[in-house]
């Protein structure tokens, strides 16, 4: 049977795949939607948007620029709390007095915060430029 760390470990090494996973999502299809939008509505002499379709666009371009920015934080922020957590969990071999608990801190929560900001700007971006694309077709 597992110890309570051996579960830990798990849990912890499930919850960093999710993450991973979540991450490349994200800036797979947001630099794909990105890249093909701009393709579709720069390179077109035919497609004619009217200003308010044209800001809808705009905003989501950046909408998924942020998206990516914020994904890419994330994943920065957590290499360095596990990065300082290591370090701490290291000297605390020698020194019992450093403290190697590793509960939540500041890092946490601008994980937290810069994930959900990653998550809402994606789904906005991806939806105004679906928006925006559906504009142009019934239009």
């Amino acid at each position: 049977m597992a110890t309570d760390i051996e579960l830990f470990n798990q849990h912890q090494m499930d919850t960093r795949n999710r993450l991973n996973f979540l991450v490349q999502s994200v800036l797979f299809l947001a630099g794909t939607a990105l890249t093909a939008s701009v393709s579709v509505f720069t390179g077109s002499r035919t497609i004619k948007l009217s200003e308010t379709l044209q800001a809808a666009l705009a905003a989501s371009w950046w909408a998924l620029v942020a998206s990516m920015c914020l994904a890419v934080v994330v994943v920065a922020i957590v290499l360095l709390r596990d990065y300082a957590l290591g370090e701490r969990w290291r000297r605390s071999f020698d020194d019992p007095s450093v403290d190697a608990s590793g509960t939540p801190g500041a890092a946490d929560v601008a994980i937290i915060v810069c994930g959900i900001l990653s998550l809402i700007a994606f789904l906005g971006g991806f939806i105004g430029i679906g928006y925006v694309a559906t504009s142009v077709v019934v239009a």
